[in-house]
């Protein structure tokens, strides 16, 4: 008994010294690419009519750029932070097996307080992806112990499951037919099938907060329903199990350098994103069609291919002298990375939402470009500078802090 004790004892917030820094460049280099995704939404580009969008300066560079970022950011970044969540737990679990039911009982009240951040988060931004990781985390926990060989096969599994799922229901598409009728033409690119774009621009620009507080949980339901016909749900497990895999056989330390792998999610991730682009199609139609099934299939290898492609070609160039000068920058920004993903969100809402400047939905996608870029450059200054004075972001202060049921001691011993 006092052996227990004093190994619940021993369970406490990693610290700084003990992180694995190419993992924080990671988390780094990925937030630089959701912030990207997440613009086009707050900004309100995507929910814009097409006609609206066309009275716009530059429409046609708009486009392209929109284009462009659909090729190289779209679900790629969110998949690299999801990965990265998977390594996170794999390597708690294995600094604990020691302990590893008092462990788990900190992990899941770890993963409740996400949620409760996340649900928060949710209610005021519907591109929250928190409340989707402390949910499949919950999922993740199960196959903890599963053998690397088996997690891969699980990963593949349940990223193309949502095909099979497809292609089992196509031969009854014809007769579904009637519930694929609201897939109408798009006239913006985000479309709701009980609300038009105008309404939605309208109330982000001229609505009270409280009813752009209603129109954000209105997108958010949209969003975990839009989950079901993508398969969203099967793909993040996947994606999970993909990440606790990586880990378990090394990846982050031994199997990185490999440019077969460099080459394969180069040419094969960026073959498929762009034949999907001119495939067309949609993550969310049904009944589904053949087609479309081939469009989700080349999605999904764009996403993961890209993201490998991504994820060694840090890994090298942070080896290079340049390379590990520029990077390693963005350490404290995904050791921060909780924090600075929801002050991007704080200072988005700001900029775009009709309670601060409110400019949704009335510039293009360049002078947002340039803001996203000016938030990052804010954020890595901010966050090395945090960092130099605290060991934990303020979010990732409170979420351990709600944790361990404990105020953590957040600033250093000679501060």
């Amino acid at each position: 008994m006092g052996e227990r004790v004093e190994l619940v004892k021993t369970l406490a917030p990693i610290e700084p010294k003990q992180r694995i820094e190419i993992l924080d460049v990671l988390r780094g280099f990925a937030l630089l690419g959701i912030i990207f995704n997440n613009m086009l939404y707050f900004s309100g580009y995507a929910f814009m009519p097409f006609a609206h969008l066309k009275q716009i300066i530059n429409f046609q560079l708009n486009e392209k750029i929109f284009y462009f970022l659909d090729i190289i950011i779209t679900a790629k970044f969110y998949t690299l932070f999801s990965i990265l969540f998977a390594v996170g737990f794999y390597i708690q679990f294995n600094a604990h097996k020691e302990d590893v039911i008092d462990f788990l009982k900190t992990y899941r009240r770890r993963m409740f307080v996400l949620f409760g951040i996340g649900l928060v988060h949710g209610l005021i931004w519907s591109g929250d992806i928190l409340l989707t990781y402390a949910l499949i985390a919950f999922i993740m926990i199960l196959f903890r112990n599963v053998k690397p060989k088996n997690l891969i096969r699980w990963s593949i599994f349940f990223i193309l499951l949502p095909l099979f799922i497809d292609l089992a229901i196509l031969p009854f598409s014809r007769a579904m037919g009637t519930l694929g009728a609201g897939n109408a033409a798009s006239i913006a690119h985000i479309n709701y099938p009980d609300m038009t774009p105008e309404a939605v621009v309208d109330t982000f620009q001229n609505g009270t907060i409280g009813k752009v507080f209603i129109l954000n949980i209105h997108n958010l339901v949209w969003k975990y329903l839009s989950y079901f016909p993508s398969g969203g749900y099967f793909k993040f497990l996947g994606i999970f199990l993909l990440g606790y895999y990586l880990a378990a056989i090394g990846f982050f330390t031994k199997k990185s350098k490999s440019t077969l792998l460099l080459t394969a999610g180069l040419i094969i991730g960026f073959l498929a994103a762009i034949s999907a682009k001119i495939l067309g199609g949609s993550s969310y139609q049904f009944p589904p069609t053949l087609p479309n099934i081939l469009y989700k299939f080349l999605l999904s290898a764009g996403q993961i291919f890209v993201c490998f492609f991504y994820m060694t070609a840090i890994f090298k160039i942070v080896r290079t002298r340049i390379g590990k000068r520029v990077f390693t920058r963005l350490i404290p920004v995904g050791r921060m990375a909780l924090s600075n993903y929801l002050f991007q969100t704080f200072i988005m809402m700001i900029i775009f939402y009709n309670f601060g400047f409110n400019l949704f939905a009335r510039i293009g996608l360049i002078p947002t470009s340039a803001i996203a870029i000016l938030i990052l450059i804010l954020q890595i200054i901010f966050s090395n500078i945090w960092l130099r004075h605290f060991k934990f972001g303020p979010f990732e202060w409170l979420w351990r802090s709600l944790t361990y049921k404990k105020r953590i001691k957040i600033r250093y011993d000679n501060i």
